[in-house]
């Protein structure tokens, strides 16, 4: 009993320790610490306290990508864990399953069937990844640990092709809801350029304030102070400065009007962007596989 209690105690120090700012060196020492911890209580067959010990292992590993390729590791990777250490790990980051991932794949040795064996673990190893990161809602670290680490045709099973079709359906709902919003951007910048833009461009060109103070004042302001534009003449304005044509025949010279140019012209930029992404999707042929 004192004994279990001593080795709870032990890998409980370990684990707080590897959650800390930790160098290569000082992160290396605790792995090779419960290496030797996990010989201990396998000797006394405390099943359930080695299997502990290396969860520990695995997630301190995944967090040390620089010393993953240590053969001791690999060694301890690929003869001591067993597929059911991967379930219940609460990952963070497909990097840390990446790295353990590499780790096996690595694994060489005279042994050819071990070498083998942990290869075999890596689609395991992914299957309780990809399954945590789905009940945690995690979908986009899903996506990275696919796209990093794709699984052979040969390796797929059931469970992992539902994963797989899982996160299909997900990126479909993602990029049909971004395109619903790029329509609607388009729609309030079609409203913008065909009435507001020009209306606010030819209320503040056609000097309102300018006139009033002619008026009151009985003077003459100079000309380049305000233009007088019709309607047509501020939608044609609005639609060449949104292409990002500008002829300059008609400029602004306020600081109002000076402002809607630049806002119109930045937003026909982004416009533009949308709009030839939209037209390359609708003529790019789509993959069937």
């Amino acid at each position: 009993m004192n004994r279990a209690e001593s080795t709870a105690e032990r890998l409980t120090r370990l684990v707080a320790q590897m959650r800390g700012p930790l160098s290569a060196a000082e992160r290396e020492a605790i792995l090779y610490e419960l290496i030797d911890l996990h010989e201990v209580v396998a000797a006394h067959d405390n099943a359930r306290a080695a299997q502990q010990v290396r969860q520990a292992f695995l997630r301190g590993l995944g967090e040390a990508p620089a010393i993953a390729d240590n053969g001791g590791f690999r060694r301890f990777l690929a003869e001591c864990i067993k597929v059911s250490d991967f379930s219940g790990i609460q990952w963070e980051t497909a990097d840390e399953v990446i790295t353990i991932a590499e780790a096996l794949y690595g694994f060489h040795s005279h042994d050819e069937g071990t070498a083998n064996q942990a290869a075999s673990y890596v689609p395991e190893l992914l299957r309780y990844a990809l399954r945590h990161f789905e009940q945690a809602g995690e979908y986009e670290k899903m996506l990275e640990l696919l796209q990093r680490a794709p699984i052979p045709p040969t390796m797929m099973d059931a469970e992992l092709l539902r994963l797989r079709n899982r996160l299909y359906l997900y990126e479909r709902r993602r990029v049909q809801r971004k395109r619903r919003i790029l329509y609607s951007y388009l729609i309030v910048q079609a409203i913008l350029i065909l009435i507001v833009f020009p209306l606010l461009f030819v209320h503040y060109e056609n000097g309102e304030i300018e006139v009033a103070i002619e008026k009151a004042a009985n003077v003459d302001l100079p000309p380049e102070s305000h233009q007088y534009l019709s309607y047509a003449d501020g939608l044609y304005w609005s639609v060449i400065t949104a292409a990002s044509i500008g002829y300059g025949d008609i400029t602004p010279v306020t600081f109002g009007g000076r402002v809607i140019a630049a806002t119109l012209g930045t937003m026909g930029v982004l416009t533009i962007g949308v709009i030839a992404g939209l037209i390359l999707n609708w003529i790019t042929p789509r993959d069937l596989d």
